[in-house]
Parts: structure tokens; C-alpha cells; sequence
């Protein structure tokens, strides 16, 4: 996912109401502090209303320079006339290039760097250059008001770089987000493919032996729609579940079967009603909890697989619940040249590799093999 384009902290474009008032505050003690040392000062200027005037001009910029877009380059320009005017006027310097400061910090941090760091090296030029005439700035006021703009350029730098950083870490925030958002889809889309293609496989077999048997053995005929009904009932039981994460909090170990040895029991006996032939050995093995929804998932497609592609075959199922456990599916269909790989398939591998386990599927001469391996580390 591409971030967007940093444009500041969160209080710069559209969001700078609230500056007007700092930035009024800003002016007054600027203003008042000035016709303070104007009138302390004997050689300075008297204060007037256009002392006032080019006062006002830098905290005036410092909104501007909030506010960003074409306003900070006047933000920039106002800010450094405003008080070098003033200091070249004569009047008492007092705190005047105060607000340029802020101003070179806030440009900073709207990433407006050259704005930044030009409005802060002009301003201090210049009252170097006030400092060296023969009526000029006293000196320990010129190099305290220089250090002051160096340290403003380098505190927006840094107010730059933080927003930055932040902006990087939203925008790794957001594609975990959305990493999450699509790992979750793929694991619904997969529970709902395992769900369906299994219960729906053995609806359309018990339904073909229903409406064979229908006028020769009706008997054998309403087993097969019993057995139709109670395959329905849990399929949509199954799907519930799977889509209950959608409207609550929960994680792939709500969708595992509620008894893990008596699905793989239910699910063996189910493709023996199908007409499946299965020798079965182990399955009421106890399996750890987190082992259990991806044996049941695994044995669940292995079935649907053989009832699909060789409905004919036998099936031998072991699990062994040792350390690593064990799942194996062996069927004695017909030969298969080349194993095209499916959804199923797919999801077999992704499930076991979830557990940190590992799929084999051999297609051979003699049927197919299906064996999941899963460590058990003991807590």
C-alpha cells in the first residue's frame, strides 16, 4: 500500500484556527516587551503605532505558516521584514526577532524546509549586519539572537523528521491493517470452500442414490435423503460458524469443531454413507487443541477429494497422536499422471504450515496418499 503524502502534523492544513490565539498572545507580549525597552532605552527610538505595525507582521506569519500551501512563502517573507524593519528603524530590540523563531520551527515542521531554513538565515544576516554599524545592535544581543534562529532551524529539522517517522509508522500500521483485513478473508474464503465442497459432494452422491433407488427400494431411497438433511443441518452450522468472525471477535480456533475425535469419527462415517469404503485406526486419538481444526480440515478434503476423482477407491485413514502427529489418507483409485494443485490443496498446505507442520501428497501407481505431520512442542 502507497502512503500518502505527508503534509504536516495534524494541526496544519485546514486545522490552524487555534493558532490565532498563541499567535495573539505572542504579539502582545512581543509588543509590550519592545515599548518596554524603547522606553527604558534613552538612544532607541520612541514606540509607535509603526513599531506596532511591523510587530504584528511575524505572529501574523506564524499563522500563515500553519496554515501552509501558498501562504508560507508569505509566512516566510513577512516575518523576517517585519522585525528586521523594526530593528533597523532603531527602535528597542527588546524580544522582536522573538516570533521569527516560531515561525522558522512551525515552517519546519510543515515540511516547508527551504522556507525554513532561508527565513532563518536571512533573519540572522541581517541582525549581524545590524550588530556591526557604529549605531547598531549591541553585540551580546546580536549573538544571543543568531544562536536563538539556529536552534529554531534545527528544532523545525526535528519537528520534520519526527513527522516523518510518524507518518511512516501510520502508514506500516495501516498495511498490517490491511495485511490482517486480507489474511482473514483468505481464511473464511477457505473454511467456506472445505465446508462446501465436502458437504455439497456427499448431497449430490446421496441424492443420486435417492433418485435411483427411488421406485425400486424406497427404503434405501429416504436413508439417502436423511442422510441429505443431516449433512445440510451441519453444513449450515458449519458455515455459521465460519462467518460468526464477521460480527464478532475471533480468531481461526473458533471454527474447530466442537468434539475434534468425533468430527474425524462423524466425517469417516458420513463417506462410508456416501458409499465410500473406509478402514479407519486412531481417530479417537487425543490431539492438541490447536492440532485438532487442521486434522479435521485436512481429513475433510482428502474425503471430498477421493469421492470426487476416484468414488470407487478405498480409503485407509490412520492418525497417530504422537509427537509429531501424525494424519494419513491412502486410497487405492486409479493412477493419476500429473497432480494439479487446487484451492483444496492449496488450503491443506497453508493450514499446516500455520501449525508449523508440513504436507505431503503423492500420487503413485497404486492411488493417492495424503500425510500431515505436525510437531507438538509440550508447554
Amino acid at each position: 500500500m502507497t502512503p500518502a503524502p505527508w503534509t504536516g502534523p495534524p494541526w496544519g492544513r485546514g486545522r490552524s484556527t487555534w493558532i490565532v490565539v498563541p499567535a495573539t498572545f505572542l504579539a502582545l507580549v512581543t509588543i509590550l516587551g519592545c515599548a518596554a525597552v524603547s522606553a527604558w532605552q534613552a538612544s532607541a527610538r520612541s514606540f509607535d503605532a509603526v513599531a506596532a505595525l511591523l510587530l504584528l507582521l511575524a505572529p501574523t506569519g506564524l499563522v500563515l505558516a500553519v496554515r501552509g500551501g501558498r501562504a508560507a512563502a508569505l509566512a516566510a517573507s513577512v516575518s523576517v521584514i517585519g522585525p528586521v524593519s523594526y530593528l533597523a528603524l532603531g527602535y528597542g530590540p527588546g524580544p522582536a526577532m522573538v516570533p521569527l523563531g516560531f515561525v522558522v520551527v512551525a515552517l519546519g515542521a510543515t515540511r516547508r524546509r527551504a522556507l525554513s531554513w532561508g527565513s532563518g538565515t536571512v533573519g540572522a544576516l541581517a541582525v549581524g549586519a545590524l550588530a556591526v554599524r557604529p549605531d547598531g545592535l549591541n553585540g551580546i544581543y546580536a549573538t544571543l539572537t543568531i544562536t536563538g534562529l539556529a536552534a529554531a532551524m534545527l528544532l523545525g529539522e526535528g519537528a520534520r523528521g519526527r513527522g516523518e517517522r510518524l507518518q511512516a509508522l501510520r502508514a506500516a500500521r495501516a498495511s498490517r491493517e490491511e495485511s490482517a483485513v486480507v489474511a482473514e478473508r483468505l481464511r473464511i474464503a477457505r473454511e467456506l470452500h472445505d465446508v462446501l465442497a465436502h458437504s455439497l459432494s456427499g448431497i449430490t452422491v446421496q441424492a443420486g442414490v435417492g433418485l435411483h433407488l427411488m421406485d425400486r427400494e424406497p427404503g434405501a431411497a429416504r436413508r439417502a435423503l436423511v442422510e441429505i438433511r443431516d449433512a445440510s443441518r451441519d453444513a449450515l452450522d458449519e458455515v455459521r460458524d465460519v462467518l460468526g468472525v464477521l460480527r464478532a471477535d475471533g480468531g481461526p480456533d473458533d471454527q474447530a469443531p466442537k468434539s475434534p475425535a468425533g468430527g474425524l469419527v462423524r466425517l469417516v462415517d458420513r463417506a462410508r454413507a456416501d458409499g465410500l469404503t473406509v478402514r479407519a485406526e486412531g481417530l479417537e486419538t487425543p490431539v492438541p487443541p490447536l492440532v485438532a481444526p487442521v486434522l479435521h480440515r485436512t481429513l475433510q478434503e482428502a474425503l471430498t477429494n477421493v469421492r470426487r476423482h476416484a468414488p470407487g477407491a478405498s480409503v485407509q485413514v490412520r492418525l497417530d497422536g504422537g509427537r509429531p502427529v501424525v494424519l494419513e489418507v491412502n486410497d487405492d483409485g486409479p493412477p493419476v499422471s500429473m497432480l494439479v494443485e487446487g484451492y483444496g490443496l492449496r488450503g491443506m498446505r497453508e493450514r499446516a504450515a500455520a501449525v508449523g507442520g508440513a504436507l505431503l501428497v503423492e500420487p503413485g501407481p497404486d492411488g493417492f496418499r495424503v500425510r500431515l505431520e505436525i510437531p507438538v512442542v509440550d508447554s
